[in-house]
């Protein structure tokens, strides 16, 4: 027994584990949703329920179909860990590592059985690893039951390959044992994995096996999986109408909204940590990893042992990637269900299969020539490609002694009722959304609430609880009459109440979908029950059994897949030795993770700001910086704001944010502005006190917009009562003015020369009116430019003298010149008196700063001094 690759291969894996050492779960997006499953399943464990179809704490206690829908398996997993005594967060990294070492241990087997050395396999299991897509999934995403289901899928392929290729029950029953486990992992991943099975077993069929026989056991083994998963899959599928599923094809769930390119599809994993709690999402293959396969794909064409493998890999990572982006929209649009996988990125996952397979064969190919040089470059080329995923910074979640009460709060929170993210799988007759119930009490004070609605009683009527269990409920019940009784639980089939043991008609409320049922006047017992239909329990039965006869008859085939044993008996190679001291060496320095620390920006340096602040709101928000693109527009144009924030402490409120836009004059009128119910579309209650979030707002510029300088306000209220402002600490207002202006163009006849003021300020154009009447006030507008930032604001004087050189009219008027962008034409509005005297006027321009009078002089200087001459005159006619 000689597999040494096995051991190298989980070497290299020992980087993707150590994060897992901090304490609480990674700060992903959907990580603690599926935490709390595993609460809820543990709770209903406790209970003697090992398959909860309904689970009754969600939605506030009303209950929710989750696991009759959303597969189990991950759950389930986690529990067992729960219950040998770990605590929750606990069990549930138990449960990723042992998955990333399942997917990369298939992946090394898959790559065996096809034929690769120990290195090629190893390094094709270390792909599969740090692929970014998993990897993603285990520190940002968090949707781990897809993780886990990828685990399965290698196994698949490797059973349903070996059952093709040589026959047998263990090598059947493996195949179909492996099969039912990805359909009880993740349905989407289940559906959009099985096209995959099936041409890996065309391929298999057509390089290695009977074609005839061949197509009868891929089919068998598909089926026995399928038999062992019929307990869940077959009603799951078939009770799609009672539940708002369609919820999943609309709005941001259209899969029509999320096709990617190929720009992104190879781009670059993360380079550095740029600490963004809202960054954008790296759905890439990975550009490195592209270039490590790239080798191989010359195998497609070579007379080699390897042709095959390399060619199907080819094919299946090229339509993987095809349905990934737009033009594969008829067919989304054509095959049924495919719309529920919502995001076609999906398939990145699945793409990481065939791409680490033909890394390594790549590898192999290499290895030839350099021994030494191709496994330890591959290697850490993966390990360090992936690195930015692995360390993304952020608050790690405690999770240690989460409860009910805790679930309950997220669910309020995050406004996620059910642990789902729409409430897809409320009842079709629940209407609208469900923000609590009245059995929130009971669960604070940590009491198995009752589900009798009291207040529901007639009057006389009175009610005592004879036994409280999550799914079994009975009271002892007096009506004076006849009467309809409510419960505090969603109808749902497998509801039932019995009065004095005799099932009584049941209906749901309309609009709440609460369950009710009829009780006859008298005394009685009644039970509230939730029992699986008979149907479920056939196949509960069903699966169970064919779950007992393949372990029973030859267990999961190990034997035949010919799992290799990791124990050593002949020497290791220099190759060997090199990786393996490099990896020790690497997790005993913590290698990756102190180089992507060098690359961490600081909290309140982030990178893009055009501008940084430190501005607090409250000692609760702080704006860091922000950048203005463009700095002008034109009435109907638009501008983006930028504005960096981050929480200087854990926030329990959610807050929104509003840009204001006011004449710089006129503060208190409101021209134009962008509100975001949530600062960079995370509420506010979810940020992170160690990462920044970045916040684009679109200023739309109306039509009727005045030319001229704005100023920018920016501030925040809280989201359900927008009159309620944070007040900055520093100066007790309600909001910041931003150090530059917005500039609201409007287009100035240019001056044949530009005049400069001190080289601070430069006049670019003036404009007159065409005719003006004697006595008819006017406006001169301006343009100008200031050609540095400037430290102070000043005055702009502009005088009108007639052919006599007498000032006949002027106006002083203070300008925010310290806050002016640099380089933008600026435009100036000069209302003037009217001219009694007809003839012809010259108009001066100049500036000062007030009090001091310091005058900025014109460039070249006049004899004057103190001003410029406009180089056109304004010519005053008759009244």
């Amino acid at each position: 027994m000689k597999e040494r690759g096995l051991v190298l291969l989980l070497l290299g894996m020992v980087f993707l584990a150590l994060p897992m050492a901090r304490p609480g779960l990674p700060p992903t997006h959907d990580g603690i949703i599926h935490a709390y499953r595993v609460v809820e399943m543990a709770r209903l464990w406790q209970a003697g329920v090992f398959y909860p179809r309904w689970a009754p704490d969600l939605a506030f206690g009303l209950g929710y179909p989750l696991f009759h829908y959303n597969a189990p398996l991950f759950p389930w997993l986690a529990t067992v860990g729960v219950w040998a005594g770990l605590a929750t967060e606990d069990a549930i990294k138990l449960v990723l590592i042992g998955a990333a070492a399942l997917g990369s241990v298939g992946v090394y087997g898959l790559a065996r059985w096809w034929g690769l050395s120990e290195g090629g396999a190893a390094i094709a299991g270390l792909a599969y690893a740090y692929a970014p897509f998993r990897v993603r999934e285990l520190y940002w995403q968090g949707d781990f039951p897809q993780y886990l289901a990828l685990s399965v899928l290698p196994w698949v392929l490797w059973a349903t390959g070996a059952y093709i290729h040589r026959g047998g029950w263990p090598c059947g029953g493996g195949a179909g044992a492996a099969y039912g486990l990805l359909l009880l992992s993740h349905n989407i991943t289940a559906m959009l994995g099985t096209p995959v099975i099936l041409g890996h077993g065309l391929l298999v069929i057509v390089t290695k096996g009977h074609p005839a026989r061949g197509v009868v056991r891929l089919a068998r083994s598909l089926a026995l999986g399928l038999g062992l998963a019929a307990f869940f899959a077959v009603p799951a599928l078939m009770d799609r109408p009672l539940v708002h599923l369609d919820r999943l094809t609309q709005g941001e769930y259209d899969f029509r909204k999320h096709f990617i390119g190929l720009g992104e599809i190879f781009s670059m994993p993360p380079l550095r940590d740029d600490r963004l709690g809202n960054r954008r999402e790296f759905l890439t293959l990975g550009l490195p990893l592209v270039l490590l396969a790239m080798p191989a794909l010359g195998e497609m064409v070579a007379r080699h042992r390897h042709r095959a493998l390399a060619l199907g890999c080819a094919v299946g990572l090229a339509a993987m990637i095809g349905m990934m982006t737009s033009a594969s929209r008829p067919l989304w649009e054509a095959v049924p269900l495919l719309a529920f996988a919502e995001f076609p990125w999906r398939w990145l996952g699945l793409a990481a299969l065939p791409l680490a397979l033909l890394i390594g064969l790549a590898a192999e190919i290499g290895m030839a020539r350099w021994p030494l040089l191709i496994p330890l470059g591959f290697s850490w080329t993966l390990i360090l490609s992936a690195n930015g995923l692995m360390h993304n910074g952020g608050t790690w979640i405690p999770l240690r002694d989460a409860g009910l009460r805790d679930l309950h709060r997220y669910e309020r929170d995050h406004r996620y009722p059910g642990l789902t993210s729409i409430g897809e799988l409320f009842p079709r007759w629940v209407e609208g959304e469900i923000e609590g119930s009245p059995l929130e009490e009971a669960y604070r004070r940590g009491e198995e609430p009752s589900r009798l609605d009291e207040r529901s009683l007639p009057p006389g009527a009175w009610s005592t609880p004879l036994d409280r269990s999550p799914l079994d409920q009975r009271y002892w019940v007096h009506l004076p009459m006849t009467a309809p009784v409510r419960f505090y639980t969603l109808a749902f089939p497998g509801w039932e109440v019995r009065v004095d043991g005799r099932r009584v008609p049941t209906w749901a409320e309309a609009g709440t979908g609460w369950l009710w049922a009829e009780v006859p006047a008298g005394a009685h017992e009644i039970t509230l029950r939730f029992r699986p239909l008979w149907w479920w329990r056939f196949l509960e039965g069903f699966s169970l059994g064919l779950w007992g006869m393949v372990i029973a008859r030859g267990g999961w085939g190990l034997r035949a897949l010919r799992i290799p044993s990791i124990w050593i008996h002949r020497p290791w190679t220099l190759t060997e030795r090199s990786l393996a001291v490099s990896f020790l060496l690497g997790a005993l320095l913590r290698f990756p993770d102190q180089l992507w620390s060098l690359t961490r920006v600081p909290l309140d340096r982030p990178e893009g700001p055009a501008a940084y602040l430190q501005v607090d709101y409250q000692r609760q928000i702080r704006l860091l910086g922000y950048q203005l693109d463009p700095s002008i527009a034109f009435p109907g144009g638009e501008a983006r704001l930028t504005l960096w924030w981050r929480a200087l402490t854990p926030i329990s409120d959610q807050y929104s944010v509003y840009v204001h836009a006011m004449p710089w004059e006129d503060p208190a009128t409101l021209a134009f502005q962008s509100d975001h119910m949530h600062p960079a579309e995370i509420p506010t209650n979810a940020w992170d006190p160690q990462r920044i979030y970045r916040d684009e707002h679109r200023l739309r510029i109306p039509l009727q917009a005045h030319p001229g300088v704005y100023r920018l306000r920016v501030g925040l209220y809280h989201r359900l009562e927008p009159t309620r402002r944070l007040q900055v600490d520093e100066t007790g207002a309600d909001g910041l003015d931003l150090p530059l202006a917005f500039v609201v163009a409007r287009p100035v006849l240019p001056l044949p020369r530009p005049i400069a003021f001190s080289g601070k300020i430069r006049l670019l154009g003036a404009e007159t009116p065409a005719a003006l009447p004697a006595g008819q006030p006017w406006t001169l507008w301006l343009s100008f430019e200031a050609l540095a930032p400037l430290d102070a604001d000043y005055t702009l004087f502009v005088h009108i003298v007639d052919a006599a050189g007498q000032l006949r009219a002027q106006r002083d008027l203070y300008q925010p010149t310290r806050h002016w962008p640099v380089g933008a034409s600026i435009p100036v509005e000069v209302p003037l008196p009217g001219l009694s005297q007809p003839g012809r006027y010259t108009i001066r321009v100049g500036w000062y700063r007030w009090p001091s009078m310091e005058h900025l002089l014109p460039d070249p200087q006049p004899e004057q001094g103190l001003y410029g001459i406009l180089p056109i005159s304004l010519e005053v006619g008759g009244p």
